[in-house]
């Protein structure tokens, strides 16, 4: 047993002398040099695709994405599959104990993913080179952009007219839109996590809350211009005639 216990001993002190002796002689620079090498790989691929796609001609973008068109189209095909597989089988979709209403069955379902997956085929087969996504979409992005803020300050003004010369009203508006912008992305984000989540009715009944808010007080904004205006406006008018008869008692 003593010869055991050495033996077992010895080998372990040289195996651990060993690789103390490997990680001495070994290159520092070899793990960073390995770590940095796919790194240095993945850039330059993406900088060479986006290269090469700033490159395409119109073919070549319809082409691709044709082709991505079709994936799609493949993939919506296959869960299809699976989801009638599971209707014949009789399984039935889990539900939530807090969803409003009962889900769709696996029939349903395969049959909503069958009409995506045929107007994508129907749209790779009726793409043209026109509708084809150019580099310039971002500009397009912005020209549209632009044009809805230019269609929304004109609604604006036919709406409200001299009440936005009002600096108070132009800081409710902007009040407005900033609440307004949040109640919708927090509507959207629990609207992508589930429909029945509880944090999407009480968005849109917040946000029915702050239209109804901003409506009031607009109109009260409104009423406050407009009694402004009037109330110069007959002051103009008393003044003109008390100064006639001066100027006629000066002749």
């Amino acid at each position: 047993m003593g010869k055991t216990r050495c033996f077992a001993l010895s080998l372990g002190l040289a195996t651990a002398f060993c690789v103390h002796a490997g990680l001495a002689f070994a290159d520092p620079e070899d793990d960073s040099n390995d770590e940095k090498a796919p790194a240095a790989a993945d850039h330059g691929s993406g900088a060479a695709s986006r290269e090469t796609r700033a490159d395409e001609t119109p073919e070549e973008r319809l082409a691709r994405r044709r082709e991505r068109l079709d994936q799609g189209s493949k993939r919506l095909r296959e869960r299809a599959a699976e989801m009638r597989k599971k209707a014949e089988a009789g399984e039935t979709p889990p539900t939530s104990p807090k969803a409003k209403r009962p889900p769709r069955s696996y029939a349903e379902q395969a049959q909503r993913l069958e009409e995506q997956a045929a107007k994508m085929e129907e749209r790779s087969k009726t793409l043209t080179v026109n509708d084809a996504p150019s580099p310039r979409g971002a500009e397009r992005a912005q020209s549209s952009r632009q044009r809805r803020h230019q269609v929304r300050r004109i609604q604006l003004n036919r709406r409200w007219g001299d009440t936005l010369k009002d600096p108070e009203a132009v800081a409710e508006l902007k009040l407005h839109a900033e609440r307004s912008a949040k109640l919708k992305r927090i509507r959207t984000l629990a609207m992508k996590k589930s429909k029945d989540d509880p944090s999407v009715d009480r968005a849109t009944k917040l946000l029915a809350k702050e239209v109804a808010r901003h409506e009031t007080h607009m109109k009260e904004l409104q009423a406050k211009s407009v009694a402004a205006s009037v109330s110069a406006g007959s002051g103009a008018a008393t003044t003109a005639p008390a100064a006639a008869p001066a100027a006629e008692a000066n002749k």
